[in-house]
């Protein structure tokens, strides 16, 4: 059963679009958004510091999302939309623009399919993660990669295996970072000449 908290959570994880989306749409030029999405992760970084040492921020963050938090998260880790910020900042560094907005998306739809489903309906476990939950990412980011024309199928389609192994794999790395990553250097690999 899943609890409200993390139904809450997956909600919050789907506003992940926003990045790839603002990037598409809005911030067409690479390095502009990419000091604007840096400022921002300042920001999360500050926060999610200060939320251990400053009381009133450590009171503020406790009311609104204490109750949504991992357990490494509540012990002093990094939270998820953190890794999410510093995640997508290097993706945007690094990657090609479609590129980067695929491995992005695959990490805000594939990670929120691989978690509910997993949470739902996984009975076949591979340390914390199910079988059911890699398939039912897995399905998601391939319907991505069906529709997505800013790269040759092959390679969103192998962006799209890597991210849900990256997600399965147990490296000890939030998936927020090592699925963009994961896939997103798969996909620049592929699409560089040799």
């Amino acid at each position: 059963m899943i609890t409200n908290q993390e139904y809450i959570r997956k909600g919050i994880h789907l506003f992940n679009l926003a990045i790839p989306l603002l990037y598409i749409y809005v911030f067409t030029d690479k390095w502009e958004f990419l000091k604007v999405l840096s400022l921002i992760t300042v920001c999360f970084i500050i926060i999610d510091i200060s939320r251990h040492f400053v009381p009133i921020v450590k009171s503020t963050f406790s009311f609104f999302f204490n109750n949504m938090l991992r357990d490494h998260e509540l012990e002093g880790k990094f939270t998820g939309a953190t890794w999410v910020m510093i995640a997508s900042c290097i993706s945007i560094a690094l990657f090609s623009k479609p590129v980067a907005i695929l491995s992005l998306i695959y990490m805000s739809l594939g990670d929120t399919a691989a978690g509910l489903i997993g949470q739902l309906y996984g009975k076949h476990r591979i340390g914390t993660k199910t079988w059911e939950g890699f398939i039912a990412g897995l399905l998601v980011c391939i319907m991505i990669a069906i529709n997505y024309d800013m790269l040759p199928k092959y390679i969103s389609f192998s962006g799209a295996l890597f991210a849900m192994i990256m997600e399965i794999l147990p490296i000890p790395l939030d998936d927020n970072f090592k699925i963009p990553l994961g896939s997103g250097g798969i996909m620049m690999m592929l699409s560089s000449p040799i």
